[in-house]
């Protein structure tokens, strides 16, 4: 009796079929939920989620590696280019597991390339120049630049320009392609900074009084480095002036610090010395007036 009703099960198994049987054959889910087309999709879904998972690996990896080996410009710029390859192989493999002719594909992107590369042209000249700029290693993250003018912090180099943050809080972009043709000044480069002040003093004024006070403004103020040694230098005799060129250095941590308290010394010490600032004049020497003339 037991066989009877098994065999029966199983012949009204066989009439009603499995779960692919029960979908229409002319309807959009049939023509959906396919055992073939479900096992592609899984099939791409696979790929592309090993495939994020194995690039956020890498990049992990390599982030703590380039930071130790690499400035932090050059290893946001390795990091970015390896996460680019990284999902132009996700998609590859996607459209292997998708069953798509990567050929024809590939054929189609070159002509719609060649349409493209007129307008990619700068892209792709800012792209070049990141790899110039990172084999002259002229500056990194968090150095100040003076890029023809303007003065910034490096907020952050991407592959296809920087950021600088300027001392009023303003995010300037500056293409690699523009950046690599420019005049680049690292004003932090080193870790000492010349302060240049030029100074003019009347006609009359004793040199070596002026050169004793500026050399004790540079003794006494704390923020001036001993080495190297602050320049006193005599440039020329002006129409009104004496013009004095006066140097000292300052540690690039404090340079705006140094900038103030110096000039702020100098004004007392001349004050107490009674050394005069020169400011421009003009002296007109009239002729004396002949008998007979007014």
């Amino acid at each position: 009796m037991e066989e009877t009703i098994d065999a029966a099960a199983a012949a009204k198994s066989a009439e009603r079929g499995g779960f692919w049987d029960l979908l229409p054959d002319d309807g959009i889910l049939g023509r959906l939920f396919t055992f073939d087309s479900v096992l592609t999709t899984f099939k791409v879904v696979l790929a592309i989620v090993l495939g994020l998972m194995a690039v956020g690996l890498v990049v992990t990896v390599l982030k703590r590696v380039t930071r130790k080996s690499l400035d932090a410009r050059t290893s946001s710029l390795v990091v970015k280019i390896v996460q680019y390859l990284g999902l132009a192989l996700i998609a590859i493999n996607a459209f292997d597991a998708a069953n798509v002719d990567l050929s024809a594909l590939l054929g189609a992107a070159g002509i719609a390339g060649i349409a493209l590369g007129f307008a990619a042209q700068t892209t792709v000249s800012n792209f070049i120049s990141g790899f110039f700029l990172v084999s002259e290693k002229t500056f990194s993250q968090g150095d100040v630049l003076n890029v023809d003018g303007t003065v910034g912090v490096v907020h952050s180099v991407d592959a296809l320009s920087i950021k600088l943050r300027t001392f009023d809080n303003q995010l300037v972009r500056i293409p690699n392609e523009i950046l690599i043709k420019a005049k680049v000044i690292n004003i932090t480069r080193f870790p000492a900074r010349r302060l240049n002040i030029d100074l003019s003093v009347v006609y009359g004024t004793d040199i070596n009084t002026v050169r004793r006070v500026l050399m004790e403004v540079a003794d006494q103020n704390q923020e001036v480095l001993r080495n190297p040694e602050p320049l006193f230098l005599v440039k020329r005799f002006g129409d009104n002036a004496i013009e004095i060129l006066y140097g000292v250095w300052l540690p690039k941590e404090d340079w705006l610090k140094g900038l103030n308290s110096i000039h702020v010394d100098i004004q007392r010490h001349f004050a107490q010395e009674g050394i005069a600032f020169a400011f421009p004049t003009m002296t007109i020497h009239m002729p004396a007036a002949k008998k007979g003339e007014r």
